[in-house]
Protein backbone atom coordinates (compact mmCIF):
# COMPACT_ATOMS: atom_id res chain seq x y z
CA UNK A 1 0.00 0.00 0.00
CA UNK A 2 1.36 3.66 -0.95
CA UNK A 3 0.71 5.33 2.89
CA UNK A 4 -2.03 7.78 4.29
CA UNK A 5 -2.74 10.06 1.47
CA UNK A 6 -1.53 13.01 3.03
CA UNK A 7 2.67 11.84 2.80
CA UNK A 8 3.75 11.90 -0.36
CA UNK A 9 4.77 9.97 -2.64
CA UNK A 10 8.82 10.11 -1.94
CA UNK A 11 8.41 9.28 1.48
CA UNK A 12 6.60 6.25 1.18
CA UNK A 13 7.57 4.73 -1.96
CA UNK A 14 6.39 2.01 -4.40
CA UNK A 15 6.07 -0.58 -1.69
CA UNK A 16 4.89 1.78 1.10
CA UNK A 17 5.60 3.29 4.12
CA UNK A 18 6.84 1.33 6.83
CA UNK A 19 6.17 3.71 10.01
CA UNK A 20 2.83 5.01 10.22
CA UNK A 21 1.33 6.74 13.25
CA UNK A 22 -2.66 6.46 13.24
CA UNK A 23 -4.59 9.22 14.76
CA UNK A 24 -6.72 8.30 17.61
CA UNK A 25 -9.97 9.09 18.62
CA UNK A 26 -10.21 8.43 22.16
CA UNK A 27 -12.89 8.53 24.97
CA UNK A 28 -13.33 7.11 28.25
CA UNK A 29 -15.64 7.35 31.38
CA UNK A 30 -14.96 6.33 34.68
CA UNK A 31 -17.40 6.04 37.59
CA UNK A 32 -16.74 4.41 41.16
CA UNK A 33 -17.57 4.34 44.76
CA UNK A 34 -15.55 3.13 47.97
CA UNK A 35 -15.39 3.05 51.20
CA UNK A 36 -13.22 1.70 54.24
CA UNK A 37 -13.41 1.29 57.98
CA UNK A 38 -11.10 0.30 60.52
CA UNK A 39 -12.83 -1.51 63.67
CA UNK A 40 -11.04 -2.00 67.03
CA UNK A 41 -10.94 -5.41 68.61
CA UNK A 42 -8.25 -4.58 71.24
CA UNK A 43 -6.01 -1.93 72.26
CA UNK A 44 -3.72 -3.35 70.37
CA UNK A 45 -5.55 -5.21 67.69
CA UNK A 46 -7.79 -3.70 64.54
CA UNK A 47 -9.48 -4.87 61.63
CA UNK A 48 -9.75 -3.31 57.99
CA UNK A 49 -12.29 -3.71 55.76
CA UNK A 50 -12.83 -1.74 52.78
CA UNK A 51 -14.90 -2.05 48.80
CA UNK A 52 -14.78 -0.47 45.53
CA UNK A 53 -16.98 -0.50 43.02
CA UNK A 54 -15.66 0.73 39.65
CA UNK A 55 -17.48 1.40 36.04
CA UNK A 56 -15.27 1.97 33.01
CA UNK A 57 -16.31 2.31 29.48
CA UNK A 58 -13.85 3.51 26.42
CA UNK A 59 -15.06 4.46 22.73
CA UNK A 60 -12.74 4.93 19.85
CA UNK A 61 -12.80 5.79 16.45
CA UNK A 62 -9.26 4.73 14.38
CA UNK A 63 -8.11 5.35 10.72
CA UNK A 64 -6.93 2.12 8.95
CA UNK A 65 -4.55 2.74 5.75
CA UNK A 66 -4.12 -1.35 5.37
CA UNK A 67 -2.86 -3.10 2.61
CA UNK A 68 -0.52 -6.16 1.39
CA UNK A 69 3.16 -5.90 3.30
CA UNK A 70 6.19 -6.50 1.06
CA UNK A 71 3.55 -7.54 -1.89
CA UNK A 72 1.66 -4.14 -3.28
CA UNK A 73 -0.82 -6.43 -4.88
CA UNK A 74 -1.56 -8.93 -1.99
CA UNK A 75 -5.22 -8.73 -0.86
CA UNK A 76 -4.94 -9.61 2.24
CA UNK A 77 -2.74 -7.66 5.19
CA UNK A 78 -1.85 -10.21 8.29
CA UNK A 79 -1.42 -9.53 11.88
CA UNK A 80 -0.85 -12.82 13.44
CA UNK A 81 -4.08 -11.39 15.23
CA UNK A 82 -5.83 -11.36 12.67
CA UNK A 83 -6.59 -10.12 8.72
CA UNK A 84 -8.16 -7.16 7.11
CA UNK A 85 -9.33 -7.05 3.76
CA UNK A 86 -7.46 -4.93 1.82
CA UNK A 87 -8.83 -0.99 1.32
CA UNK A 88 -7.69 2.98 0.93
CA UNK A 89 -8.59 3.54 3.99
CA UNK A 90 -11.28 2.61 6.74
CA UNK A 91 -12.73 3.67 10.20
CA UNK A 92 -13.19 1.57 12.91
CA UNK A 93 -15.55 2.25 16.44
CA UNK A 94 -14.23 0.23 19.01
CA UNK A 95 -15.84 0.12 22.43
CA UNK A 96 -14.81 -1.46 25.60
CA UNK A 97 -16.80 -1.26 28.87
CA UNK A 98 -15.91 -3.77 32.38
CA UNK A 99 -16.87 -2.65 35.74
CA UNK A 100 -15.90 -4.43 39.00
CA UNK A 101 -16.27 -5.07 42.71
CA UNK A 102 -12.76 -5.44 44.66
CA UNK A 103 -12.03 -5.11 48.29
CA UNK A 104 -9.41 -5.00 50.89
CA UNK A 105 -9.17 -6.59 54.27
CA UNK A 106 -6.10 -6.29 56.90
CA UNK A 107 -5.33 -6.97 60.28
CA UNK A 108 -2.68 -4.31 62.49
CA UNK A 109 -1.46 -4.63 66.11
CA UNK A 110 0.34 -2.90 67.67
CA UNK A 111 1.81 -3.77 70.66
CA UNK A 112 3.35 -0.62 71.94
CA UNK A 113 3.79 2.58 70.47
CA UNK A 114 6.92 1.64 68.50
CA UNK A 115 6.19 -1.01 66.49
CA UNK A 116 3.53 -1.77 64.24
CA UNK A 117 2.52 -5.52 62.50
CA UNK A 118 0.23 -6.25 59.67
CA UNK A 119 -1.24 -8.14 57.05
CA UNK A 120 -3.46 -7.56 54.42
CA UNK A 121 -5.35 -9.08 51.43
CA UNK A 122 -6.68 -7.03 48.61
CA UNK A 123 -8.24 -6.93 44.98
CA UNK A 124 -7.18 -4.93 41.89
CA UNK A 125 -8.87 -3.95 38.85
CA UNK A 126 -7.59 -2.37 35.20
CA UNK A 127 -10.14 -2.32 32.92
CA UNK A 128 -9.51 -3.50 29.82
CA UNK A 129 -9.78 -1.58 26.22
CA UNK A 130 -8.55 -1.63 22.26
CA UNK A 131 -5.63 -0.65 20.52
CA UNK A 132 -5.29 -1.29 16.43
CA UNK A 133 -5.94 -4.61 16.22
CA UNK A 134 -9.34 -5.24 18.47
CA UNK A 135 -9.59 -5.51 22.11
CA UNK A 136 -7.97 -6.49 25.23
CA UNK A 137 -9.24 -7.96 28.98
CA UNK A 138 -9.19 -6.53 31.77
CA UNK A 139 -6.48 -7.21 34.44
CA UNK A 140 -6.88 -8.49 37.97
CA UNK A 141 -4.50 -8.77 41.00
CA UNK A 142 -5.20 -10.25 44.04
CA UNK A 143 -2.58 -8.88 46.07
CA UNK A 144 -1.04 -10.45 49.63
CA UNK A 145 1.39 -8.17 51.85
CA UNK A 146 2.31 -8.64 55.35
CA UNK A 147 5.32 -6.44 57.58
CA UNK A 148 6.54 -5.04 60.70
CA UNK A 149 7.55 -1.40 60.83
CA UNK A 150 9.78 -0.21 64.13
CA UNK A 151 10.66 2.65 65.62
CA UNK A 152 13.77 3.19 67.99
CA UNK A 153 13.46 6.81 68.93
CA UNK A 154 14.87 8.87 65.93
CA UNK A 155 15.71 5.60 63.77
CA UNK A 156 12.98 3.13 62.05
CA UNK A 157 13.63 -0.43 60.60
CA UNK A 158 10.60 -1.92 58.14
CA UNK A 159 10.35 -5.33 56.57
CA UNK A 160 7.86 -6.28 54.49
CA UNK A 161 6.83 -9.00 51.92
CA UNK A 162 4.00 -9.46 49.20
CA UNK A 163 3.06 -11.53 46.64
CA UNK A 164 0.94 -10.33 43.33
CA UNK A 165 -1.36 -13.23 41.51
CA UNK A 166 -2.39 -11.81 38.49
CA UNK A 167 -4.46 -12.83 36.03
CA UNK A 168 -5.18 -11.17 32.65
CA UNK A 169 -2.05 -9.04 32.97
CA UNK A 170 -2.13 -6.27 30.10
CA UNK A 171 1.18 -6.33 28.27
CA UNK A 172 2.03 -3.94 25.54
CA UNK A 173 4.28 -5.00 23.11
CA UNK A 174 5.57 -2.94 19.15
CA UNK A 175 5.62 -5.97 17.09
CA UNK A 176 5.25 -4.11 13.51
CA UNK A 177 5.90 -0.49 12.61
CA UNK A 178 3.30 -1.02 10.25
CA UNK A 179 0.50 -1.51 12.68
CA UNK A 180 1.34 0.02 16.24
CA UNK A 181 1.60 -0.69 19.58
CA UNK A 182 -0.26 -4.27 20.77
CA UNK A 183 -1.77 -4.63 24.16
CA UNK A 184 -2.36 -8.06 24.92
CA UNK A 185 -3.43 -10.11 27.81
CA UNK A 186 -1.00 -12.66 29.72
CA UNK A 187 -2.80 -15.16 31.39
CA UNK A 188 -1.18 -15.54 34.60
CA UNK A 189 1.85 -13.65 35.96
CA UNK A 190 3.23 -14.43 39.83
CA UNK A 191 5.16 -11.16 41.07
CA UNK A 192 6.39 -11.86 44.81
CA UNK A 193 9.32 -10.08 46.99
CA UNK A 194 10.48 -9.04 50.10
CA UNK A 195 12.04 -5.43 51.36
CA UNK A 196 13.98 -4.26 54.04
CA UNK A 197 14.72 -0.42 54.82
CA UNK A 198 16.24 1.90 57.41
CA UNK A 199 16.34 4.82 58.44
CA UNK A 200 19.20 5.66 61.19
CA UNK A 201 19.84 8.93 62.56
CA UNK A 202 23.75 9.41 62.66
CA UNK A 203 25.07 11.87 65.86
CA UNK A 204 22.74 14.56 66.06
CA UNK A 205 22.62 16.24 62.25
CA UNK A 206 23.83 13.10 60.38
CA UNK A 207 20.81 10.62 58.85
CA UNK A 208 22.07 7.32 56.75
CA UNK A 209 19.32 5.34 54.91
CA UNK A 210 19.61 1.83 53.22
CA UNK A 211 16.93 -0.52 51.25
CA UNK A 212 17.21 -3.57 50.18
CA UNK A 213 14.67 -5.41 47.52
CA UNK A 214 14.72 -8.62 46.33
CA UNK A 215 11.94 -9.40 43.69
CA UNK A 216 10.75 -12.82 41.32
CA UNK A 217 8.48 -11.42 38.74
CA UNK A 218 7.82 -14.20 36.08
CA UNK A 219 4.77 -14.76 33.71
CA UNK A 220 2.96 -18.15 34.10
CA UNK A 221 1.28 -18.55 31.12
CA UNK A 222 1.52 -15.83 28.10
CA UNK A 223 0.38 -16.86 24.32
CA UNK A 224 2.09 -13.93 22.44
CA UNK A 225 3.37 -13.25 19.00
CA UNK A 226 6.70 -12.96 17.93
CA UNK A 227 7.63 -10.08 15.09
CA UNK A 228 8.99 -12.10 12.21
CA UNK A 229 11.13 -10.56 9.24
CA UNK A 230 9.67 -11.57 6.06
CA UNK A 231 8.10 -15.12 7.45
CA UNK A 232 6.01 -16.11 3.88
CA UNK A 233 8.83 -14.10 1.74
CA UNK A 234 7.58 -16.74 -1.30
CA UNK A 235 4.42 -17.20 -0.34
CA UNK A 236 2.18 -16.24 -3.98
CA UNK A 237 -0.65 -14.79 -1.86
CA UNK A 238 0.47 -13.41 1.67
CA UNK A 239 3.78 -11.96 0.13
CA UNK A 240 5.94 -10.89 3.27
CA UNK A 241 4.18 -10.67 6.63
CA UNK A 242 5.06 -9.48 9.88
CA UNK A 243 4.13 -10.02 13.87
CA UNK A 244 3.38 -13.94 13.37
CA UNK A 245 2.52 -15.79 16.29
CA UNK A 246 2.92 -19.30 15.09
CA UNK A 247 6.63 -21.36 15.61
CA UNK A 248 5.45 -24.25 12.90
CA UNK A 249 7.27 -24.10 9.09
CA UNK A 250 3.67 -23.44 7.57
CA UNK A 251 2.15 -19.93 8.63
CA UNK A 252 -0.62 -20.59 5.98
CA UNK A 253 -2.15 -23.58 7.47
CA UNK A 254 -3.78 -24.20 10.90
CA UNK A 255 -3.65 -24.51 13.62
CA UNK A 256 -1.31 -21.40 14.44
CA UNK A 257 0.98 -22.93 17.40
CA UNK A 258 1.51 -19.78 19.32
CA UNK A 259 5.08 -19.13 21.49
CA UNK A 260 4.17 -19.42 25.58
CA UNK A 261 6.05 -16.89 26.87
CA UNK A 262 5.88 -18.96 30.47
CA UNK A 263 8.58 -18.60 32.39
CA UNK A 264 9.74 -15.57 30.88
CA UNK A 265 10.54 -12.45 33.37
CA UNK A 266 8.46 -9.02 33.18
CA UNK A 267 9.78 -6.03 31.34
CA UNK A 268 11.60 -3.57 34.18
CA UNK A 269 12.12 -6.20 37.16
CA UNK A 270 15.81 -6.50 38.44
CA UNK A 271 15.75 -9.76 40.98
CA UNK A 272 18.09 -6.96 43.02
CA UNK A 273 17.97 -3.17 44.03
CA UNK A 274 20.66 -2.43 46.99
CA UNK A 275 20.16 1.69 47.78
CA UNK A 276 22.08 3.69 50.40
CA UNK A 277 22.51 6.94 51.52
CA UNK A 278 24.21 9.51 53.64
CA UNK A 279 23.23 13.82 54.42
CA UNK A 280 24.74 15.68 57.03
CA UNK A 281 23.49 19.21 58.11
CA UNK A 282 26.26 21.22 59.48
CA UNK A 283 24.74 24.12 61.80
CA UNK A 284 27.03 27.55 60.13
CA UNK A 285 25.22 29.88 62.90
CA UNK A 286 24.05 33.37 61.19
CA UNK A 287 25.55 32.39 57.88
CA UNK A 288 22.88 29.12 57.54
CA UNK A 289 23.33 25.47 57.38
CA UNK A 290 25.68 23.65 54.65
CA UNK A 291 24.34 19.88 53.85
CA UNK A 292 26.19 17.23 51.59
CA UNK A 293 24.71 14.11 50.56
CA UNK A 294 25.50 11.37 48.33
CA UNK A 295 23.11 8.94 47.54
CA UNK A 296 23.88 5.22 45.25
CA UNK A 297 21.94 2.53 44.44
CA UNK A 298 22.75 -1.19 42.52
CA UNK A 299 20.22 -2.31 39.40
CA UNK A 300 20.83 -6.16 38.99
CA UNK A 301 20.21 -7.09 35.95
CA UNK A 302 16.80 -7.28 33.67
CA UNK A 303 14.67 -6.95 30.50
CA UNK A 304 13.33 -4.34 28.52
CA UNK A 305 10.17 -6.64 26.64
CA UNK A 306 8.25 -9.33 27.56
CA UNK A 307 10.53 -11.73 25.44
CA UNK A 308 13.62 -11.35 27.07
CA UNK A 309 15.39 -11.12 24.24
CA UNK A 310 18.82 -11.02 24.52
CA UNK A 311 19.43 -7.76 23.03
CA UNK A 312 17.19 -6.19 25.32
CA UNK A 313 19.01 -7.44 28.34
CA UNK A 314 20.39 -4.67 30.91
CA UNK A 315 23.39 -5.88 32.63
CA UNK A 316 23.46 -4.82 36.21
CA UNK A 317 24.83 -1.55 37.22
CA UNK A 318 25.69 1.53 39.60
CA UNK A 319 24.32 4.99 39.90
CA UNK A 320 25.39 7.73 42.71
CA UNK A 321 24.10 10.98 43.06
CA UNK A 322 25.46 14.12 45.02
CA UNK A 323 24.51 17.23 46.44
CA UNK A 324 25.83 19.91 48.57
CA UNK A 325 23.57 22.90 49.59
CA UNK A 326 23.42 25.90 51.42
CA UNK A 327 20.65 27.32 52.99
CA UNK A 328 20.54 30.88 54.95
CA UNK A 329 19.38 31.46 58.14
CA UNK A 330 15.48 31.66 57.24
CA UNK A 331 15.56 28.27 55.47
CA UNK A 332 13.71 29.61 52.34
CA UNK A 333 16.84 30.73 50.16
CA UNK A 334 19.31 28.25 49.22
CA UNK A 335 21.68 27.64 46.29
CA UNK A 336 22.64 23.83 45.34
CA UNK A 337 25.12 21.81 43.55
CA UNK A 338 24.12 18.77 42.01
CA UNK A 339 25.76 15.71 40.15
CA UNK A 340 23.63 12.65 38.69
CA UNK A 341 25.34 9.64 37.42
CA UNK A 342 28.71 9.88 38.53
CA UNK A 343 29.47 6.61 37.07
CA UNK A 344 28.18 7.65 33.60
CA UNK A 345 26.16 4.49 33.23
CA UNK A 346 23.53 5.14 30.81
CA UNK A 347 21.05 1.99 30.90
CA UNK A 348 18.53 1.13 28.88
CA UNK A 349 15.13 2.83 28.94
CA UNK A 350 14.05 0.93 26.06
CA UNK A 351 14.71 -2.02 23.70
CA UNK A 352 12.55 -3.96 21.25
CA UNK A 353 12.52 -5.54 18.04
CA UNK A 354 9.99 -4.85 15.64
CA UNK A 355 9.12 -5.55 12.15
CA UNK A 356 8.10 -3.40 9.19
CA UNK A 357 7.90 -4.58 6.00
CA UNK A 358 10.97 -5.83 4.44
CA UNK A 359 13.12 -4.51 7.00
CA UNK A 360 13.53 -5.45 10.20
CA UNK A 361 14.77 -3.32 13.06
CA UNK A 362 15.78 -3.16 16.94
CA UNK A 363 15.52 0.14 18.68
CA UNK A 364 17.17 1.39 22.11
CA UNK A 365 16.84 4.47 23.77
CA UNK A 366 19.24 5.29 26.95
CA UNK A 367 18.96 7.00 30.10
CA UNK A 368 20.46 10.42 30.59
CA UNK A 369 24.82 10.25 31.12
CA UNK A 370 26.83 12.44 33.81
CA UNK A 371 25.13 15.30 34.77
CA UNK A 372 26.01 18.17 37.07
CA UNK A 373 24.89 21.83 37.65
CA UNK A 374 23.83 24.60 40.08
CA UNK A 375 19.90 25.13 41.65
CA UNK A 376 18.53 28.41 43.15
CA UNK A 377 16.40 27.63 45.72
CA UNK A 378 13.19 29.69 47.25
CA UNK A 379 10.82 28.83 49.24
CA UNK A 380 7.39 31.04 49.60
Amino acid sequence: FNGPPFLPAFLTGPNGAFINYFRRDVSSRSYSAFGQVDIPITDELSVTAGARYTDDSRTGIFPFYPGGLGNPSSPLFNTGIRRITAAPQRTDILRAKADKLTWLVGVNYKPDSDTLVYAKVSTGFKAGGFDTIGQYAPETNTAYEAGIKRSFGPSTINFSGFYYDYKDLQAAVLLDNTIGGQVFNAGGATIWGLELDASIKVFDSGRFTASINYLSSKYDDFLASYAVFCASETHPTLGCLTGLGDLDSDITSNPVVQPNLAGNRTPLAPKWVVAAGYEHVFDLGSAGTLTPSVFTRFKSAYFMDVFNFRDSRQSGFFQTDATLEWRDETGKFGIQLFARNLEDNQPLTYAAFTAAGNDDIYNWQFSAPRTYGVRMLLDF
